[in-house]
């Protein structure tokens, strides 16, 4: 398992090296005047020509080639110690040396992004991570519960509730929620408090979670061994617990693993609703900004963690099943 996984890490290399150079182009083929011009709407012409060049946006954005620095680029100079610069002396190289570094650059007032990170990061997963453990759980419960009066009426009308949940939009939930906490219990405070967002993820997607698990169960009592089980005497109980869960487990794990990174990068509509400072609110206010340098630093966040989820996929299916192997 070790060799595979060294080969996963090294396959994620030209991955993520995919994913830098799609949102460099997004972010840096426009001109460079233009996003001095978001950052500092009302200067003259030789401030932004000045902003530009602080920020070595003047520079090449791929290449640094002889010709370079023979014109007049984009801060309104002639650069021509651009020749004793590596060819490699360009934007493009010069951000990914600091991706790799983790030198993840300041935001639009200064502040270091990767201190803002560290800040705010708890805040995420104080939310997602209890709304994560309580929809694993009560999912889980409910779909074998559910599988068990399989095609009863509580089956029948459990779909329809689930069904009618997944119908309901994320924003229904926060006013409800806002209605009913704020103005009518007043239990807990509405603003910059942890109960309302986890209430609120945890009813948003319960019902996509319970159909989810309740297709993987039956699905698997649909299998001959199942049959076989239920023909040596074994209980309805015994097959969902001792055949039907163990061998349900890798969709299980996929769905379950796969959402960890979300458990750092946080939800952008719940924090902002509710006022928690975590990283959800913090794209949230990088767009708003327009602060590109936090919008690129969270992309390239969010695509390491979901390349990490992946490999951590793979490695949870031999703790689920023996019988996989990695190759």
């Amino acid at each position: 398992m070790g060799l595979y996984v060294v080969r996963r890490i090294l396959y994620t290399i030209p991955v993520f090296l995919g994913v830098y150079a799609i949102t460099f182009a997004l972010f840096h083929m426009r001109d460079p005047i233009a996003i001095a011009k978001v950052h500092k709407p009302q200067a003259s012409i030789k401030v932004l020509q000045a902003w530009v060049r602080n920020n070595n946006l003047h520079l090449p954005r791929f290449l640094n080639l002889p010709s370079d620095a023979e014109v007049e680029l984009a801060d309104g100079e002639k650069h021509p110690e651009l020749k004793t610069k590596s060819v490699f002396y360009s934007q493009f190289f010069l951000g990914l040396s600091d991706l790799i570094r983790l030198d993840l650059g300041v935001d639009k007032s200064k502040e270091p992004i990767g201190a803002a990170i560290r800040q705010r990061a708890p805040y995420s997963f104080a939310v997602a991570a209890p709304t994560f453990l309580l929809s694993l759980i009560f999912s889980v419960s409910m779909a074998l519960f559910i599988a068990y009066f399989r095609e009863s009426a509580l089956d029948i009308s459990t779909l329809f509730v689930t069904v009618a949940m997944m119908s309901i939009p994320i924003p229904v939930y926060l006013l409800g929620c806002n209605l009913l906490f704020g103005k009518v219990l007043k239990f807990v405070p509405v603003y910059n408090h942890a109960l309302l967002p986890i209430l609120v993820a945890f009813l948003a997607g319960l019902g996509g979670h319970i159909r989810f698990y309740r297709t993987v169960f039956l699905e698997q009592m649909e299998q001959d061994y199942i049959r076989t089980a239920r023909a040596k005497g074994v209980s309805e109980a015994g097959v969902l617990f001792k055949h039907v869960l163990p061998n349900s487990l890798i969709p299980i794990l996929t769905s379950v693993v796969m959402s960890l990174p979300f458990l750092i990068t946080g939800s952008l509509i719940l924090e902002n609703f509710f006022g928690i400072p975590g990283m959800g609110d913090m794209m949230y206010s990088a767009i708003l900004a327009q602060d590109f340098q936090v919008i690129k630093v969270i992309v390239y966040l969010g695509s390491i963690l979901y390349m990490l989820g992946s490999l951590l996929t793979d490695i949870s299916y031999i703790l689920a099943d023996p019988r996989v192997v990695l190759e």
